[in-house]
């Protein structure tokens, strides 16, 4: 008897290839199934929708002007206007563009819980913002809430209004020597490394200089390069996947980057820790939040106050040098407005030149009404962020009845109600500051440039404060021309609206009675 081994013929190439093509065909399929849009009421008006794509390829294809389409398309639906998006990346569900004043009360407001920052937000800024007050939800956003809030004194405002005085005072001696030698100056540059250096000060005790210096502080120059990678995540569905497989040059980056920023900040609260053991806390905000610990048995950790720095200079620094410059472009557009600015701040400051200088104080500054309104009319046509976005944590229903499915993004952009005839009347795209004088103080949530409802913007009286005070100081004394003719866009696809290319100028000095 012989033994025999039973051998199994190996599968036709033919086979094993249809099963290959049937696994991948079946995992395309389930793919596809997990990230193809939500469908969305046809009825609900909004750009043209793509079978896979939805209103996706509408906005990847106007991804430069984005601001200025969504607002096209606003003008033109004048109504809460959407539709289907896929399932990755920073869409969650369908879209839904927000601009009716009782929607947005809504979700600020009424129903504020249903509505989130979201996941999604808080993984695409981690590296930038960590876990801070304006990507938080929930308990951990309550509690900075609660703890900034104390930190927002009058005591505090007139602080930050004396370093912004200091600081315009700087900025002055900068702009009188471009004039003597006839060169021309970027302002939005310059601004940015004004609030850059007010917001350290006011933030965290930091004096970096960054006027006069010629190139900006390692800092800001993380933190501005930090921003623009970011935002270039919200277009990749694909990030989360290479952060976490370190690929990618844009990712690699943002990790050494964040080790800057990390460096930079662990120094600062070290520093403000040793002080506190010291019992020597200054009035700056992180001094605050460290002494509000001590005082409350409520432990705050380095990385929480690392968070507090972050967040604090993305608000302070970068929306109120946007704000700034945009005045200034309103200003040339418009010099009677100009005039009244300068006639109101000579009455209410006094006049000023060689010998005599200004009152500028901080009860001063908020005697000037007209300049308060023309801030206003800026910021209105000029909001600092153009685009809110939230996250519906259930299905909802708004106001005007259009049904809102759980994970849908729902955006309200200030840059767009601003101009909008349905919100603000016929005259929306023209630039009135009167319209803030002949009318009590509209809405937040219809004037959403410092958001509204339980997320109103903290430090608003403080931005106020620091824009009046730099047009009145700088209006006293110069007069600009935009030497290029800048048309008003804005810096393509940004977290704020700055102006595209910078704002270079050709500054005089203006012309005093004793300097005729």
């Amino acid at each position: 008897m012989t033994n025999s081994t039973d051998t199994q013929a190996p599968l036709p190439s033919s086979v094993v290839a249809v099963v290959v093509i049937g696994i991948f065909l079946h995992s395309l399929f389930r793919v596809y199934s997990r990230i193809k849009p939500t469908p969305v009421d046809e009825s609900l008006p909004g750009p043209e929708r793509h079978h896979f794509l939805g209103i996706l390829k509408f906005f990847l294809k106007n991804a430069s002007n984005v601001q200025e389409v969504i607002l096209e398309t606003t003008q033109k639906h004048q109504c809460t206007w959407g539709g289907p998006m896929p399932n990755f990346g920073v869409s969650q569900g369908p879209y839904f563009c927000v601009t009716n004043e009782k929607n947005i009360e809504h979700m600020l407001s009424g129903n504020f819980e249903n509505y989130e920052k979201g996941d999604h937000i808080r993984s695409t800024f981690r590296e930038l913002v960590g876990n801070g007050i304006f990507v938080a939800d929930g308990p951990t956003w309550y509690r900075h809430r609660k703890i900034t809030s104390r930190m927002f004194s009058t005591n505090l405002l007139r602080e930050s209004s004396k370093v912004t005085l200091k600081k315009v005072q700087e900025l002055s001696d900068v702009l009188q020597k471009a004039q003597n030698t006839g060169r021309q100056v970027d302002v939005q540059d310059l601004f940015f490394r004004m609030t850059f250096d007010i917001t350290s000060i006011v933030a965290f005790g930091a004096e970096y200089g960054s006027l006069n210096n010629e190139t900006q502080h390692p800092f800001a120059q993380a933190f501005d390069e930090m921003q623009t990678l970011m935002i270039q995540r919200v277009t990749d569905p694909f990030f989360d996947f290479k952060r976490t497989l370190h690929i990618g040059q844009r990712e690699r980056r943002i990790r050494e980057l964040k080790v800057v920023l990390d460096e930079n900040a662990n120094e600062i609260v070290q520093a403000r820790r040793r002080t506190s053991k010291d019992g020597n806390l200054g009035p700056d905000i992180l001094s605050r939040f460290i002494d509000y610990s001590n005082k409350h048995d409520d432990p705050i950790s380095d990385v929480e106050l690392r968070d507090v720095i972050m967040n604090v200079m993305a608000a302070g620094r970068d929306t109120t040098a946007a704000a700034l410059s945009w005045s200034l472009f309103e200003l040339i557009k418009h010099p009677e407005v100009a005039e009244k600015m300068l006639q109101e701040a000579n009455e209410v400051c006094g006049k000023v030149d060689h010998d005599t200088d200004g009152d500028y104080s901080y009860d001063t500054i908020g005697k000037l009404k007209y300049i308060d309104a023309v801030v206003m009319e800026v910021l209105r046509l000029h909001p600092s962020v153009p685009k809110e976005v939230k996250y519906a944590v259930n299905d909802d229903v708004l106001p005007d009845g259009t049904f809102i499915p759980k994970g849908s993004m729902v955006s309200f952009p200030p840059y767009t109600m601003g101009r909008s005839r349905h919100v603000w009347g016929s005259d929306a795209g023209e630039f009135k500051p009167t319209r803030f004088l002949d009318q009590k103080e509209p809405s937040a949530f219809k004037f959403t440039a410092f958001n509204a409802g339980k997320r109103l913007c903290l430090g608003k009286p403080m931005a106020l404060n620091t824009l009046k005070l730099t047009l009145v100081y700088l209006v006293q004394r110069f007069e600009f021309q935009d030497t290029r003719g800048h048309d008003g866009s804005l810096q393509g696809f940004s977290l704020i609206a700055k102006m595209k290319g910078g704002f270079p100028m050709q500054v005089t000095l203006r012309q005093t009675e004793h300097s005729q």
